[in-house]
């Protein structure tokens, strides 16, 4: 089932950018209050702001900065450049992210959960997706153990 949200095009040209160019190592796309379009929230090259707007110190692994960027009340959808290592060689690859945490509404989970289907499937070049509802299927060892099953 298709909630009807549209996807702004300004999330398919910064998917284009990571895909091409790895200009972002994350993207972060969240649901309009509105309700009508999935719009971005935040990249890796943005700075992240307290509750005054004020700049925060980044962390310098960034899968650790995509997870703190992520709400803990709130659903988001998120593209990651996903490195690890096999057989001694660096891997890379595009990971989707369905951010659903145990925390969110029922109403906003739903959202999200409708339109995940039609934002993925405009997103071509994704290895694996990964449904995540709390920080442990969202740590790093989750996710390296996701893709590596796809790998086989």
């Amino acid at each position: 089932m298709s909630s009807g949200i549209k996807v702004n095009p300004a999330c398919f040209k910064a998917f284009q950018e990571m895909k091409k160019g790895h200009k972002y190592k994350f993207i972060i796309m969240k649901i309009s209050d509105d309700l009508k379009e999935v719009i971005m929230d935040n990249t890796s090259l943005d700075n992240l702001k307290d509750e005054e707007g004020k700049d925060i110190r980044q962390k310098k692994d960034p899968y650790e900065e995509f997870m703190l960027r992520l709400p803990a009340n709130s659903g988001r959808f998120a593209i990651y450049d996903f490195d690890y290592t096999v057989d001694g060689g660096v891997r890379n690859k595009l990971l989707f992210y369905a951010w659903a945490p145990d925390t969110a509404p029922i109403k906003s989970k739903m959202l999200y959960a409708s339109t995940k289907a039609s934002l993925r499937a405009d997103l071509t070049g994704i290895f694996a997706d990964i449904q995540a509802t709390d920080e442990d299927s969202l740590s790093r060892e989750e996710v390296l153990a996701k893709v590596k099953t796809n790998t086989r």
